[in-house]
């Protein structure tokens, strides 16, 4: 996918988002530890289009914060779960809540607090990222690291083996994954794959 079709999508999930009326919840959003860090990215994202930032802040209350199960099973370290989050603003009606029902994209934000580092994983499903922070490090396949400005598109194929880690600030990115979406990213070591 290109810049300009993940931007469509966005900008399509973004409109459904906001004009879905859906129905009043049961319960306030879910909220995370992590959640802690979003106001202060939003204030830092640069480079990112001031209407996207505008209407991510227009959508955070509504937010329902998640954690991939795999991962509250067996948290990769001590302070992880404390420092990962993300929330669904579109996706499918059987995953975790989101403000919009897109049965085949799940498009939503990655929240990692400043130092946390996501460690190697792989997922069936396409993942495009697009940075709102800086200082964030990206690494897939063989390496290596490597650092993405804000308004950067980061692609990663089936089954690609990939990490990221925040620098000194949090890392907030835009994700949307698209194919395989029902099975949740796992844990990988060097030689292995999610497949």
């Amino acid at each position: 996918m290109t810049l300009v079709g993940f931007l469509a999508a966005l900008g399509g999930a973004l409109r459904d988002a906001a004009a879905t009326s859906a129905p009043a919840p049961t319960a306030p959003p879910s909220q995370l530890t992590v959640c802690r860090f979003w106001e202060p990215s939003l204030r830092a994202s640069s480079g990112a289009p001031r209407a996207l930032i505008a209407a991510l802040e227009r959508l955070g209350p509504s937010l329902s914060w998640t954690q991939n199960p795999n991962y509250r099973r067996r948290p990769p370290d001590a302070t992880f779960l404390d420092n990962y989050g993300y929330a669904v603003i579109a996706g499918p009606t059987d995953g975790p809540p989101a403000l919009a029902a897109a049965p085949r994209l799940a498009l939503g934000v990655l929240l990692l607090g400043p130092h946390a580092h996501y460690p190697l994983h792989a997922h069936p499903a396409v993942e495009i990222y697009y940075t709102l922070t800086s200082g964030g490090e990206w690494w897939r396949d063989e390496g290596p690291w490597r650092q993405e400005p804000p308004g950067s598109v980061i692609h990663h194929a089936p089954n690609v083996r990939h990490a990221t880690r925040a620098g000194t600030s949090a890392l907030l990115a835009i994700y949307l994954w698209r194919g395989e979406l029902a099975t949740h990213a796992k844990l990988t070591t060097a030689g292995e794959t999610a497949g």
